[in-house]
Order: structure tokens, then C-alpha cells, then sequence
């Protein structure tokens, strides 16, 4: 059993090396937190980034909100952040101070960079799907927006009027103006691209070159081109001048291309994707320039600065970097913005482990206090619905495909760290625990079965017949004999792991549990939910068994929920890709006192 000391100490350990780096990182680390939470570690999954029309800023849409940085520092100057939840875009005015977001709740929103104002300047609502892009006209007369609705909407900034809906037969992923903000390009999931004449809104133009979803597309300073990328592995370019046609044949990265930017003269172009590389181009003999090597994993965004001094890139291995464009080579990082979160845990030296997904479905572990990827678990490509890591984060076990599949890897969790491949629920499994052995791994399923494997030889122990409700979260008390499961409708059950009977069931005020964490003391059940909210129930003596309800500021499905040794912090993970650890006492103390 480890000692209570032990914890605290690997606690401030913790504590110490995220913030004795500079004075931005300890401030950004506490900004916008909730009531009794300690610190937040990690700033979402990046989204978008856009540089200011002076170059000195740089704006990163998230999972959790928009963060402006300073481009010479790399110092975080603001997050806004809050009830409409993450951001899947951003624009810069033309004179840069005001950002719009598209955010989750469908709007978009208009926010003063200069004061930092937590309060939108105005709110564009009227989308009946996400907003997946957004962009001002170069004259900042009008905002353009491309939603999941399949419609890009256009809008007066100054009246904040709708002016114009223009339908497509898609999802639409990207909008751009034209310099002269007399055209809007749009490119959807179906691979076509659109030019719209932004006056009257009607289409000029339809491209039909690519053979999957156009990512991006993004207009030359003259005008007379478009170029786009794809997910087809492609980068074309369209002449918009005559006979409104290709022009040349489409450059290849030969792997999904996610984000293009043309230089402010039109003389470059810049790629990135899913081959981690960062590719320069001359725009007048498609000819490679430069590529820009450094990241790790997916390089979904990139931009050029308007001077043409820096490129700034965002990838899935939780970066943002900084290049400099004169001598091609890697300036700044910007660490923190990791995916999505599937499990966590604490490992003996007491560092939390996050591990999650990224765009390509593919399992990542890092290092939830740093921000560094450490591993890329290719094995469990396909099974990541649900995953789960022991107490100490040497194991590793994930699930969810169809046929009942599970991978469980052992630590270091690399191309050869596969040891086991179990079977579960064949109607696709939707939850997994691992006992505080290591011994038994159960997994749930939509059947609403459960079931316990030996992890060493694979073979079935027992099938929990439960209520016939899809299982959507398991977790071991402290000892292994006992097993809590959570359910779609919001009831948790307790059940005798040994013996599979039924002991009790609770029903709150839930909407479908998605993770359960019960404290190794054996005090505390926490118990997340899918939109966001946490509870607590005290199974203290004097406490009468009470639920404490916990207000996050996370902006999507609770996870994963862990105690720490002693149970005095609660770490809660969420599909925002951030981490919260929680005062457990300070936690109990506000009860109290109510």
C-alpha cells in the first residue's frame, strides 16, 4: 500500500515541473477554473489557427474555447471560453481586433481581442448544424460561415444581418473570400467546391476534381486561383479566370491533405497532413520549396503569417510550433493541446497519463502534466471506442468494434507490446475496466452483458446477465470484488464480481454514464456523464450515503474519472481533451456548508 506522503509529494512534483517554466504557463494553468479544482492541465484539441493581420498574434481554435498567443513569446494572453463550449474555427477582422469563433452551440461570435472581454461583441445564430468554418471578407464588411447543415451562410458584421444562405448537397468544411471579397469558395464532404459571387450570391463556379472530402480551400492574393486540399491525398489548383478549369495536374502528398494556406504575395503556398510534414511550395512552378519536418503525428492546420516571416502549424502529438520562413527551421512550441481523452491514470512515480484519439482513430498515450506524446499504440487501430489502463499505467486495454475485440498491450506500449487479444461482447463493447490485479478485465456491451476475462489466458470467467440496457461505464472497488457498472439511461449497479449477483442499483438525475471511478478508500464513487457534469457520492458514515454534485467547465462527455492515492484529488478527462484535478476536501467542505 502506498504511503499517503508519497502522493503529496509526487503531487507537488507535479505541480513543480508544469510551472516553474515561466510565469504564463502557472497563470494559464488556473485561468477560467471551476470551484474547487486545482488546475486544469492541457488546452484542447486544436481545431484551427489564424494569425492577425500584423503578425503578432496567433489564435487557436480548440476543444475548450479560443486562445490568443503572442507570436515573438509564445506567451498565452487569453482564453475565451464558456457556456457555447469549444470552437471548431476562427477569423481575425482586418484590423485585427475582433476574432470570430464558430463554436459548438452553433453560433458564431464576434470577440474584442485588444481588452480581452469575456462578453461577445455579437452573437450569429441561425446554423441548424456545427459550424465547421468561418472567415471575414478582406473588407470586413461581411462573415462568412459552413456548417454541418450544409449551407454557408453570409453576414452584414456591421448590421448583424443574415444577407445570404447558399445551399450545397453537402457538409460544408471550409469557406474563403477572395481578396477583393467579391467571391466565396466552399468545400464539402462530397469533394466539391463552389464559387459564389459574394454580391449576389450566385454560384460561379463548381469544381469536381477531387475524389473525397475537400478540407480546405483558400483564394490567391490576385485572385485568379483557388487552391484547395483533400483528403484524397491532393492539392489542386483551379483558374478562375478562364476556362474556369485545373490548372496543371493535382501536386500529391499521397496521404489525406488537411490544410493549405497561400502567402499574403501570392509567391508560396504552404501543405500539411496526415504525413506529418509541413510542405512549402512555389505557386508559380508547383515546384517543392522546403519541407518542415518536427512533428510527430497528423498535422491537421497550418498558416501563413501575413509578413511572411513565420508559419505556424498544429498537430495531433498536442504542438503548436512556430517556424521561421527565412531559414526554414522550428522557432517556438507551444505544448498542451492534446485529443480527445479515453482513460487515465496515475503511474507509480505519480504522473497522470492521458491516452485518446486523434483524427485517423489511432491511440495515442502521453503525458498529461507535459503535454508530450509518448507513444502511438498502432495494434489498436480500429478499437478505440473504449479503453482502459490499470492502476499503474503499465496495461492497456481497448474495445468497441463490432465482433467483440479486445487488444490489452503492456508498457512500453510499442509496435511489439500487443500481449493479449481477448473477445468480449460481439454486439460491440462499450465499456472496459481492468481490476486492480490486472487480473480480470470486463468489458460491457450494448447486449447489456458483462463480462469477465482472465487478462494472462483470455478465458471467460463469467457473464453478468444484466438489465439488457447498453453498459456504458465499469469500474473495480478498491479490492476486486466488487464491480459498479453505469447504464444508458443513468441507472449504476453494483454487483459482486465473484458471484454476478445484482446487489443494489441507484437512479439519479443522469443522462447516460459514461465513467465511473471509485476512490481507493473505499469513501467516494465518482461518476461522470455525457453532457459534462459530475457527481460525487460520500459512502462517509456521517455523509448518509449523499451525492455532491461537482460544476466542470469541461465542454464535452466526461471520459474518464481517477482518485488519487489517498483520494484527496479527483482528475477528471473528458472528450475536450483537457484534464481537471479537483479538491476532494475542498469539494466536501462546500457541502457542508450548504
Amino acid at each position: 500500500m502506498k504511503k499517503v506522503y508519497l502522493f503529496v509529494v509526487g503531487f507537488l512534483l507535479i505541480i513543480t515541473s508544469l510551472f516553474s517554466t515561466n510565469v504564463s504557463a502557472q497563470d494559464y494553468t488556473q485561468w477560467d477554473l471551476p470551484s474547487s479544482a486545482r488546475a486544469r492541465l492541457g488546452k484542447g484539441w486544436v481545431k484551427d489557427i489564424k494569425f492577425s493581420p500584423y503578425s503578432d498574434r496567433l489564435a487557436v481554435a480548440t476543444t475548450i474555447g479560443v486562445w490568443i498567443y503572442d507570436v515573438r513569446t509564445g506567451d498565452e494572453q487569453t482564453l475565451f471560453s464558456g457556456v457555447m463550449g469549444g470552437a471548431n474555427a476562427v477569423s481575425y477582422s482586418p484590423g485585427g481586433s475582433i476574432l470570430a469563433a464558430a463554436h459548438w452551440d452553433q453560433t458564431v461570435r464576434l470577440w474584442d481581442v485588444n481588452t480581452g472581454n469575456h462578453r461577445p461583441l455579437s452573437t450569429f445564430t441561425g446554423h441548424r448544424g456545427e459550424i465547421h468554418a468561418v472567415a471575414f471578407s478582406p473588407d470586413g464588411s461581411m462573415l462568412a460561415s459552413g456548417s454541418a447543415d450544409n449551407t454557408i451562410r453570409v453576414w452584414s458584421v456591421q448590421a448583424e444581418e443574415l444577407l445570404a444562405i447558399l445551399p450545397y448537397n453537402d457538409i460544408i468544411n471550409t469557406v474563403a473570400f477572395s481578396s477583393d471579397s467579391r467571391m466565396i469558395a466552399g468545400g464539402s464532404e462530397d469533394g466539391t467546391i463552389q464559387v459564389w459571387d459574394a454580391g449576389t450570391g450566385d454560384r460561379i463556379y463548381e469544381f469536381k476534381g477531387h475524389t473525397d472530402s475537400v478540407w480546405e480551400v483558400d483564394f490567391s492574393p490576385s485572385g485568379q486561383i483557388l487552391i484547395s486540399a483533400s483528403l484524397d491525398g491532393t492539392i489542386q489548383l483551379w483558374d478562375l479566370v478562364a476556362p474556369g478549369g485545373r490548372l496543371d495536374e493535382p501536386t500529391r502528398h499521397n496521404m489525406p491533405v488537411y490544410a493549405v494556406d497561400f502567402s499574403q504575395d501570392g509567391s508560396s503556398f504552404a501543405t500539411s497532413g496526415a504525413d506529418k510534414e509541413i510542405r512549402v511550395w512555389n505557386a508559380h512552378t508547383r515546384e517543392l520549396t522546403s519541407t518542415l519536418e518536427g512533428h510527430n503525428d497528423i498535422v491537421p492546420t497550418v498558416e501563413l503569417s501575413p509578413d511572411g516571416t513565420t508559419l505556424a502549424s498544429g498537430s495531433l502529438d498536442g504542438t503548436v510550433r512556430l517556424w521561421d520562413m527565412r531559414l526554414f527551421r522550428g522557432r517556438l512550441t507551444l505544448a498542451g493541446h492534446t485529443g480527445g481523452i479515453k482513460a487515465l491514470t496515475y503511474t507509480e512515480d505519480n504522473r497522470i497519463l492521458a491516452c485518446g484519439t486523434g483524427l485517423d482513430n489511432k491511440l495515442r498515450l502521453w503525458d498529461a502534466g507535459t503535454g508530450q506524446q509518448l507513444s502511438k499504440l498502432r495494434d489498436h487501430r480500429g478499437l478505440t471506442q473504449t479503453v482502459a489502463l490499470s492502476d499503474n499505467g503499465k496495461t492497456l486495454a481497448s474495445g468497441g468494434n463490432g465482433n467483440g475485440i479486445i487488444f490489452v498491450s503492456d508498457e512500453p506500449f510499442d509496435e511489439d507490446s500487443l500481449k493479449a487479444t481477448l473477445t468480449g461482447n460481439t454486439h460491440g463493447i462499450t465499456a472496459l475496466a481492468l481490476s486492480p490485479a490486472e487480473t480480470t478485465l470486463a468489458s460491457g456491451g450494448a447486449d447489456g452483458r458483462i463480462y469477465l476475462l482472465d487478462v494472462d489466458t483470455g478465458r471467460e470467467l463469467r457473464i453478468i446477465r444484466g438489465p439488457q440496457s447498453t453498459i456504458t461505464a465499469l469500474t473495480f472497488f478498491a479490492d476486486g470484488t466488487h464491480l459498479f457498472s453505469g447504464e444508458e439511461n443513468g441507472i449504476i449497479r453494483r454487483w459482486d464480481a465473484l458471484t454476478g449477483r445484482e446487489i443494489q442499483h441507484y437512479r439519479g438525475s443522469f443522462s447516460a454514464i459514461t465513467a465511473l471511478s471509485f476512490s481507493r478508500t473505499g469513501r467516494f464513487l465518482a461518476i461522470g456523464d455525457k453532457v459534462g457534469k459530475i457527481r460525487l457520492f460520500d459512502f462517509d458514515a456521517e455523509a448518509e450515503n449523499r451525492e455532491i454534485r461537482i460544476f466542470t467547465r469541461h465542454t464535452r462527455q466526461i471520459t474518464a474519472l481517477i482518485f488519487s492515492w489517498n483520494s484527496d484529488t479527483l482528475v477528471s478527462g473528458s472528450e475536450d481533451g483537457t484534464v481537471l484535478l479537483w479538491n476532494t476536501d475542498e469539494i466536501i467542505s462546500q457541502a457542508d456548508q450548504q
